[in-house]
């Protein structure tokens, strides 16, 4: 069982992905840091189309996360992982992918009472984020 500190720490190594990544700003503030309260990170999305993404997987990958590679479409990982995953328990995952398959899984996550808890516009057209159950974390 995954402990509070633990889901801190994690929460922590995600906020800090896009600036490795070299995507985020130099600045990380307190604002940016996610909170996951008792909901641990399920899994990271990256998108292979983009440079900044597949990098930003690579260093999710190296910190431990379990990662999903997509090229613009969500159909595979939504119906073979995440479906089956909340209608059991909703779980948190975050991701640096473009508008489309960002805006796909808000939309599939509502059913499951979760809503996107952060979001911050990239350069190269990409959104860092977060999906989580609701009443966790800062709500954008």
């Amino acid at each position: 069982m995954v402990n509070r500190r633990q889901f801190l720490a994690s929460g922590i190594a995600v906020s800090a992905l896009p600036v490795v990544a070299g995507v985020a700003p130099a600045r990380v503030t307190a604002a940016t840091l996610p909170e996951f309260g008792s909901t641990p990170l399920y899994k990271v999305i990256y998108d292979q189309r983009f440079p900044a993404s597949v990098a930003y997987g690579r260093d999710a990958e190296r910190r431990g996360f379990a990662v999903h590679a997509i090229q613009g479409d969500i159909t595979a990982v939504w119906y073979h992982d995440l479906y089956p995953r909340w209608k059991k328990r909703p779980v948190a995952i975050a991701g640096l992918t473009a508008q489309g398959p960002l805006f796909c899984l808000e939309r599939l996550s509502w059913d499951f009472g979760m809503r996107v808890t952060l979001r911050e516009d990239r350069p190269g057209d990409l959104i860092s984020w977060m999906i989580a159950p609701r009443g966790r974390g800062v709500f954008v």
